[in-house]
């Protein structure tokens, strides 16, 4: 095998294993929100965070929803957790959804 093709191997297993270091297959239910659908409230009450495999969505009331999933949402879950108050402060535990979202952000929003 030439040198070209080695080379463009060894480029494509660093881009494979950065991809994989980077959170690319996080789990955001058993990742940040103790394998549990929704924390903060139940379902049926606002506000909650609804987790799932691949997103999270801060659900404040029936058609107020915060979306998050894939990577660039470091800025959405910053503005949220200055002002979690008045973002989902009626929560029955407000803890569990700021415990959720901080462990998002120092994971580097994957």
């Amino acid at each position: 095998m030439g040198g070209t093709a080695m080379r463009i191997r060894l480029i494509l297993l660093v881009a494979a294993s950065l991809t994989l270091s980077t959170g690319a297959f996080a789990n955001y239910k058993k990742d940040y929100c103790g394998n549990q659908d929704y924390i903060g409230n139940t379902g049926a009450k606002y506000p909650h965070l609804h987790c799932g495999k691949s997103f999270f969505t801060l659900s404040r009331a029936a058609r107020n929803h915060i979306n998050f999933n894939g990577r660039g949402n470091c800025n959405k879950v910053n503005e949220i957790l200055a002002d979690h108050q008045n973002q989902y402060g009626s929560a029955t535990n407000p803890a569990a959804i700021t415990t959720a979202l901080t462990a998002y952000q120092q994971a580097g929003c994957p």
